[in-house]
């Protein structure tokens, strides 16, 4: 009936049976309703996994259809609200997990406490008779064992003690306790618990019904589960190292951009400075060339004045100057006749 009525509802929509009235105060739905199961939408619904089992959830109070997941697949939102869909299912099967590990552990401490043996129960009146009959016979024999040694008859009394090794038997038998035969059943077919799903299990059972309890809804279930939660640990422990290894590239990054920066006002000032010691170099050398200028212009001023003053003339008074003080003898001695 439900695949039917679905089938309807895609069909002919799902207000195909509301009358026109009802039909104005319907409001469609989407699939970001606060009445849409998210867990349908983004991967799978815990209820719909322990139908008929133990651990049976129940109905999903909000709505499962698969034409708002098809609309949900193709949304443009989607990706936004798949993180958000999965928190929540990883919280609520994370809930399962945790009450399902508290009946494991009670099961598994149930399981490794010591089975005590019953008390025997009392004997029978009429074991109690046949009880008293051996322990008269064999009480018998022994006597006769007895006597038979005293008169060396080896081989005789060696007889009777074999005959009394059998009644023996056969009142060991009798005062046997009747739970030991359970023990020995109990141990033969030893418990054991699943730890998937809790369920308890019987050691070396025969294949089928151990492939029947792994094919089953509820530890198939509970699988589905489990595996979920490892999942979305994984993913979001793989995404916080991812975010860890941004940081730190992005520190180092920065690191190095504000080392270059340094570097380059570090540099920017050394040029500066340099510009400055190459100008105050310049102008030192500038300033001294300019009083020595000055000072040769005072000097050389004074020169040019002289002969400036001596005219023409005076190049040639200082020429004959010049050769008179090359050979003062021949201008002014004669030599004696």
């Amino acid at each position: 009936m439900d695949a039917q009525r679905a089938l309807l509802d895609e069909l002919m929509g799902a207000a195909r049976n509301l009358t026109d009235e009802e039909r104005k105060a319907y409001k469609e739905v989407n699939w970001d309703d606060k009445d849409v199961c998210g867990f349908y939408m983004v991967r799978f619904c815990p209820h719909d996994l322990f139908v008929n089992t133990r651990s049976d959830l129940g109905t999903c109070p909000r709505i499962h259809d698969q034409k708002l997941k098809e609309s949900f697949e193709k949304s443009p939102r989607h990706d936004a609200f798949v993180p958000k869909f999965e928190a929540e299912l990883a919280q609520f099967c994370e809930k399962l997990v945790m009450e399902l590990d508290r009946r494991v552990k009670r099961g598994r401490e149930r399981l490794a406490q010591e089975v005590e043996p019953a008390p025997p129960p009392p004997l029978t009146a009429e074991k109690s008779e046949q009880l008293s009959v051996l322990e008269e016979k064999i009480k018998n024999l022994l006597e006769q064992v007895e006597s038979l040694g005293e008169a060396g008859k080896v081989d005789e009394a060696e007889a009777l003690m074999r005959k009394v090794e059998i009644l023996n038997a056969e009142k060991t038998g009798l005062t046997q306790p009747q739970n030991e035969k359970v023990l020995m059943l109990a141990q033969e077919k030893k418990m054991a618990l699943c730890e998937i799903c809790g369920s308890f299990l019987v050691e070396n059972d025969a294949l089928e019904r151990t492939q029947s309890h792994i094919t089953g809804k509820q530890h198939v279930g509970y699988g589905m589960v489990r595996d979920f939660i490892k999942e979305y640990k994984d993913a979001k422990e793989k995404a916080t190292e991812e975010e860890r290894l941004a940081r730190e590239r992005e520190a180092e990054d920065r690191r190095i951009q504000r080392e270059k920066s340094e570097s380059r006002r570090r540099g920017d000032s050394s040029d500066r400075e340099r510009h400055r010691d190459r100008d105050r170099e310049r102008d030192r050398y500038r300033d001294k060339g300019s009083d020595h200028e000055r000072s040769r212009d005072r000097d050389g001023g004074r020169w040019v004045d002289s002969r400036m003053r001596n005219g023409r003339n005076g190049g040639r008074d200082g020429y004959r100057d010049r050769r008179r003080s090359r050979s003062p003898a021949r201008h002014t001695h004669r030599r004696p006749s």
